[in-house]
């Protein structure tokens, strides 16, 4: 016999209550984005209006939107198809490239850069609404070429690139169909157009390994990192970017999303991440916010696929990061330090302490490269590196002779809290290594 009491269906009509409005919520949260935002633009009555339009479609992996976006003004008209990612629940990143479909009778080019920043999802009076948030745009204006090449045209470009440059962009929900289109696929999953998703990358081993390098020092640029719509690393700045540990993979689509929060002092955002694969076909790729395509980007997005127990077959033969391609032959190794250490996350920091010569090297870390063709500056290079328990081998190679041979360099190395200094002294005979040992 089955008792069945009081206490036992309220708890589990409970439950079952709170099930569903968790059910509710993630229906929600899903609908938040997808379908017709839209806006009209006219500070003054006596100007025709700009009417702006973003069609969203549905979400991949929770995180990736493709999406449309129309704007008329006037006698122009343009269609542009974009990327949209989701940084957390009330945001989306914007995609630097805007594809243009179509645009008459004038192109806006680089102006569309204007839109990066972020969208950020707000209650209206009368309909939820998105806000633009520019992410440099207010502080250092670009302001591009092409107003005056067609005299009749001037006063509709300036107005249509101020607007892009400085207008309130705040668009309200107009309608909850996504937006469908054949485009979408492309949009995601990489043509031959990019719209800041990169190739897919297979791998046969489940965790990636993470080191970053910044282009410039100390100029407080800060950066998210999200996976497969799951927050990795908040706020973080890039010089403590290496707190970001091994990545555990999902079996099949990883979609790895890199949000640059701000441009620092000196914008852009200059972060570089290198990212390792393991497995039978191991290889280390960069995702570079100084690459001319993310230029002034606020996001982009890595691909990998992992296929466990399956041997990856890379679609491209040469890894992102090049190998060195010079001479090598009869060069000679000469060992210039060894170091124990006990954190597999260590920070190389190269700098010229002598006359700024020209002086350019390359450096292998377990005989990856990590730095090609590295121009050694007074304002230097930093960037992390992930080691392997015990004998780590740090190579250091003169791909020049700069203005007064040899090629030097100032190497610190930090880990854990510990500081070495190490001097560089390489040319067309020798390379530098430094042997550094990760002690469990």
């Amino acid at each position: 016999m089955i008792i069945i009491t009081k206490r036992f269906v309220l708890r589990n009509t409970c439950t079952a209550f709170l099930c569903c409005l968790a059910l509710v919520a993630a229906a929600q949260a899903g609908s938040m984005w997808p379908g017709i935002w839209e806006m009209k633009y006219q500070p003054w009555p006596h100007i025709p209006a700009i009417r702006m339009q973003l069609h969203i479609a549905a979400p991949v992996k929770n995180m990736l939107y493709p999406a449309k976006l129309s704007l008329t003004y006037g006698g122009f008209a343009g269609e542009y198809e974009l990327l949209l990612v989701k940084k957390h629940d009330r945001r989306l990143g914007i995609g630097r490239n805007k594809v243009p479909v179509d645009e008459q009778p004038f192109g806006l080019g680089p102006w569309m850069m204007y839109l990066n920043g972020t969208l950020d999802h707000e209650r209206g009076d009368t309909a939820d609404q998105l806000r633009l948030s520019r992410l440099w745009i207010d502080d250092f204006g670009v302001f591009m070429s092409g107003l005056y090449d067609d005299e009749l045209q001037t006063n509709t470009k300036v107005y249509i690139r101020d607007f892009l440059y400085r207008g309130a962009i705040v668009l309200q929900r107009a309608d909850t169909t996504p937006w469908v289109h054949p485009h979408t696929s492309r949009i995601v999953h990489t043509d031959s157009l990019y719209y800041g998703v990169y190739d897919p990358i297979p791998t046969d081993a489940p965790t990636l390994s993470f080191a970053v390098q910044d282009e410039q020092r100390y100029d407080h640029d800060t950066v998210t990192v999200v996976h497969n719509g799951r927050l990795i690393a908040h706020n973080l700045p890039v010089e403590k970017a290496m707190e970001l540990d091994e990545l555990t993979l999902d079996t099949g689509e990883n979609y790895i999303a890199f949000f640059a929060d701000s441009y620092g002092a000196l914008p852009p955002n200059t972060a570089n991440f290198l990212i390792g694969t393991g497995g039978s076909d191991a290889g280390l790729f960069a995702f570079d916010f100084s690459n001319r395509a993310n230029a002034y980007a606020t996001v982009m997005v890595a691909r990998f696929q992992y296929r466990p127990g399956s041997a990856a077959v890379r679609p491209h033969p040469e890894p992102t990061v090049p190998a060195y391609r010079g001479k090598t032959a009869g060069r000679r190794n000469m060992l210039i330090g060894q170091w124990t250490v006990r954190t597999a996350k260590i920070e190389l920091e190269i700098w010229d302490q002598q006359v700024e010569d020209g002086d350019i090297i390359s450096i292998q870390v377990n005989g990856a490269t990590v730095a090609d063709g590295l121009a050694v500056t007074k304002a230097g290079k930093r960037f992390g590196v992930m080691l392997k328990p015990g004998n780590n081998r740090i190579l250091f190679r003169a791909e020049n002779l700069g203005r007064i041979p040899p090629n030097t360099a100032a190497l610190r190395i930090t880990a854990g809290g510990q500081t070495k200094t190490f001097q560089l002294s390489t040319d067309a005979e020798r390379n530098n290594v430094l042997d550094i040992i990760l002690e469990k």
